[in-house]
């Protein structure tokens, strides 16, 4: 018989952010092994309400999708039978009440499943919650302190952590170390493929349009902090573009993006900024293969999926001294660590990797993230979870 997975989280594929990502990659490998798999999430988009079908079969996974109301939403789970119910990212709803029903379950006798919390950093929002209104950041803070941590520590039966940064900092907050694996994130298939080959016509005669660029991909969102490359970028030789890669929240912070426009238009940079949309499967590594390199000043990251890439693809990277980065990136060995919002440091690295592309050491050092990023498969990581799985269920 095969053993039952129930997963809540807020967005699903089409979505394709870091958490979204994780969940394709790894559970539709599951499925394959014989997990029963269903995805409850919102009809919601980044940009659109109640948008997607009400249910749908993607690679293998049933995705049951609800209308997100105030409290989120409360999946409809056959709790007698479910195996184990996962929840991605630590958000107040819904998971405020899927930790108290499976308390109550507990305290009577029926918690007949076990419950696994990937937060995906939603537990360790300190550096993330700064470009939050003050009044959200101190009730996320707060429930996190009192309710959430103790919520965790008397219903979940384990932790996954996507980086050892995090499961120091989940400990550090009061939560039972005996709880918290570590699983990082993987690479998806394409990133091993031919992608010179692969990608299509139409990514190709784009890339061909940017000329020479560097490349940041995710979520137009406060919290990727676009606007310190965009600063750096006037002091960066002038024959170098900066392609954005990744969708507009317009749901969540619609005016970020306005603020964006306003920065590169005060600053003339209206021809070196592109804002290139979602790109998906191989034409993304093309795209990132194709760049001088990475630059990802994030003010917070739990792990950091795009920068994986950017290993994997051999390139230079530049990134924020923050979080799990220094993790990825190593100063001077995998690129360079600057802090967050020094702009004038980030042209400066950016400058001294552009006039060294064909030196030994920026050369050894695409042949060693190229390593170092095709290290770790997704499917690599599917398989992690499935033993950390079935040792719950045994």
């Amino acid at each position: 018989m095969k053993r039952k997975i129930d997963i809540i989280v807020k967005y699903f594929y089409p979505v394709t952010a870091g958490i979204e990502t994780n969940i394709l990659e790894t559970y539709s490998v599951l499925a394959k092994r014989g997990w029963d798999v269903d995805i409850h999430t919102s009809k919601d988009t980044y940009d659109k309400k109640n948008s997607l079908p009400e249910k749908e079969i993607i690679r293998g996974l049933k995705v049951s999708r609800y209308r997100w109301g105030k409290l989120g939403f409360f999946p409809k789970i056959d709790w007698d039978s479910t195996d184990l119910v996962c929840l991605h990212n630590f958000d107040v709803f819904p998971h405020f009440q899927i930790l108290i029903y499976t308390l109550l379950r507990k305290i009577f006798g029926k918690k007949n499943f076990s419950l696994v919390v990937t937060p995906h950093g939603g537990f360790s929002l300190d550096l993330a919650w700064s470009v939050f209104p003050l009044w959200q950041k101190a009730i996320k803070e707060i429930y996190n302190a009192t309710l959430g941590k103790r919520l965790i520590n008397l219903t979940v039966d384990a932790i996954r952590a996507v980086s050892e940064w995090e499961r120091q900092d989940l400990i550090k907050k009061g939560i039972k170390s005996s709880l918290v694996a570590v699983i990082a994130n993987g690479l998806e298939n394409e990133a091993y493929m031919d992608v010179e080959n692969l990608a299509s016509k139409e990514i190709k005669a784009k890339v061909k349009s940017w000329g020479k660029y560097i490349i940041q991909i995710g979520r137009i969102y406060p919290i990727k902090n676009y606007e310190t490359t965009i600063r750096a970028l006037r002091m960066v030789h002038k024959d170098i573009n900066f392609v954005i890669v990744g969708p507009v929240e317009k749901n969540q912070n619609p005016e970020y993006f306005n603020r964006l426009q306003s920065l590169i238009l005060k600053m003339g940079l209206t021809k070196r900024v592109i804002f290139a949309g979602v790109i998906r499967e191989v034409d993304k590594y093309y795209t990132i293969k194709k760049a001088q390199m990475m630059v990802h000043m994030a003010v917070w990251e739990s792990f950091c999926n795009v920068v994986h890439e950017g290993l994997a693809m051999g390139l230079p990277l530049i990134v924020a001294n923050n979080t799990a980065l220094p993790l990825l990136v190593k100063d001077r060995i995998n690129g360079y660590l600057v802090e967050t919002k020094d702009y004038k440091k980030v042209s400066e690295r950016i400058n001294y990797v552009l006039d060294h592309l064909g030196s030994i050491e920026i050369m050894e050092m695409k042949k060693r993230n190229e390593k170092q990023g095709k290290a770790v498969s997704w499917k690599n990581v599917a398989l992690r979870m499935d033993s950390l799985y079935r040792s719950l269920l045994s």
